[in-house]
């Protein structure tokens, strides 16, 4: 005889595995310092591609006045400036990432905690039969 308790968790486990358990599961497979760094990095990186992008960009845009200026201009001075964009910008992008990701990493903990959990109540389920 069917138990509906029994097939209505099921049923809702089945529907976590299929949905947010995939995404769960793979962060499962880090430690949190391992997974929130790598994401992190890979952050770090993404973000100094942007600044690049968006440094030959001005470039491009002002290179008539760039050129003519180029004797002109305190070079020493340019570079503190670009760096320290570079630096607030890298800087502010690795503490977001770091506030999402461990973010992230807690949400699966207590998804994977409560699928753990109804796994235990429908292994009792099946001793009491």
């Amino acid at each position: 005889m069917l138990n509906e308790e029994r097939v209505i968790l099921m049923t809702k486990m089945e529907s976590f595995a299929e949905h947010e358990g995939r995404k769960d599961t793979k962060i499962n497979q880090y430690f949190r310092s391992d997974y929130v760094g790598f994401q992190v990095l890979k952050s770090v990186i993404s973000a100094t591609v942007v600044y690049v992008i968006l440094f030959v960009s001005y470039l491009l845009i002002r290179f008539d006045t760039v050129m003519q200026n180029l004797y002109n201009l305190d070079l020493v001075q340019q570079g503190r400036r670009f760096l320290i964009f570079y630096i607030l910008l890298v800087g502010g992008y690795s503490v977001a990432s770091y506030i999402i990701y461990s973010y992230r990493y807690a949400g699966m903990r207590k998804n994977m905690k409560t699928y753990y959990s109804n796994l235990k109540r429908l292994n009792k389920m099946y001793e009491k039969e």
